[in-house]
């Protein structure tokens, strides 16, 4: 018997999941920062805050992205996850990213002593285990059960920007991790304490090469990103398997959010029906079109070359 595969989570599942393992890191970081006096651990601290505030963040659009559309708002809110991931971009490279370079440079140019550096490289490595399982979470729901081969390309061409943000947030806690274990073994074996300052700018161009990756991904969905090839395929073989419609004219479509998507087709209809059987089909085409998917607003428009009886 084979194993069941396992099931994809829901974007909620992979907010919860990236702010609860910042959360730790958070305390953990912050701690062992203190006790060791590391400025590595103190940047790791501030990434982790960064992460945390992201997530805190993509979990607030998520919610907010969630409300009922109004007379200002027709399409509803779904574009709310685009605004917060652009300002958990913001925070990255403004705050966090900023201030972990300084203490770096700093500690670099006066170099001091670091406490108790076994349990900083513990407390490392634990990070690394954490924030992989998130990101592991993350990449799952992006793929969505293709292979993991895939990954890349499913990053690229999804449009679920919270588990897109939150795969980049946790690659940059398990990147930041891996560096500053390395520094603080480095430091270990040498002694050479400006390797501790090292880490610590090592984490903070991260956090920028993070925060690029983000803003990058958004854009291409702020402007209009259209709906990935596989949903568009899936739309376009329901609509030609009605009988009344000859052939799909085109179809333009365009992101509204994580699962919402705007559809706009114009369909080639048989000839000879009239304007009543005409406005039954388009509807019919729309209900069609819908079903493919939740949260989708579909807009018909018959061919006008085509011939139609009165």
């Amino acid at each position: 018997m084979e194993p069941a595969e396992p099931s994809t989570p829901t974007i909620r599942r992979v907010l919860l999941t990236s702010f609860f393992v910042d959360v730790l890191d958070v305390a953990m970081n912050a701690t062992i920062a203190i006790i060791t006096g590391s400025v590595v651990m103190l940047a790791e601290t501030l990434e982790g805050f960064a992460d945390m505030c992201s997530a805190g963040l993509l979990l607030l659009g998520f919610k907010k992205s969630t409300r009922r559309p109004n007379k200002l708002h027709p399409f509803g809110f779904g574009k709310e996850m685009y605004f917060w991931s652009t300002l958990a971009a913001f925070i990255m490279v403004a705050i966090t990213a900023t201030l972990s370079f300084r203490y770096g440079y700093e500690e670099f140019n006066n170099p001091s002593e670091v406490k108790h550096i076994a349990v900083a490289i513990i407390v490392l490595a634990v990070a690394v285990a954490t924030n992989g399982y998130s990101f592991m979470l993350s990449a799952r729901k992006l793929l969505e059960g293709k292979p993991v081969q895939k990954l890349w390309e499913a990053f690229i061409a999804s449009p679920h920007i919270a588990p897109k943000s939150t795969l980049v947030l946790d690659a940059m806690g398990v990147l930041a991790a891996v560096f500053g274990l390395l520094s603080l073994v480095l430091y270990l074996i040498t002694g050479n304490s400006q390797f501790d300052g090292v880490g610590a700018m090592l984490v903070s161009l991260v956090l920028v090469a993070s925060a690029v990756v983000l803003l990058i991904t958004i854009r291409s969905l702020v402007i209009g990103q259209s709906a990935p090839r596989e949903i568009e395929r899936r739309i376009r073989d329901a609509v030609r398997e009605l009988p009344e419609v000859r052939h799909i004219v085109g179809m333009r479509t365009m992101m509204l959010g994580s699962d919402k998507l705007l559809v706009n087709i114009d369909v080639h209809l048989r000839d000879g029906m009239s304007t009543d059987q005409i406005e039954e089909v388009v509807e019919k085409v729309r209900e069609t079109a819908e079903q493919t998917g939740d949260g989708f607003t579909v807009h018909v428009e018959p061919d006008p070359e085509h011939h139609h009886v009165q």
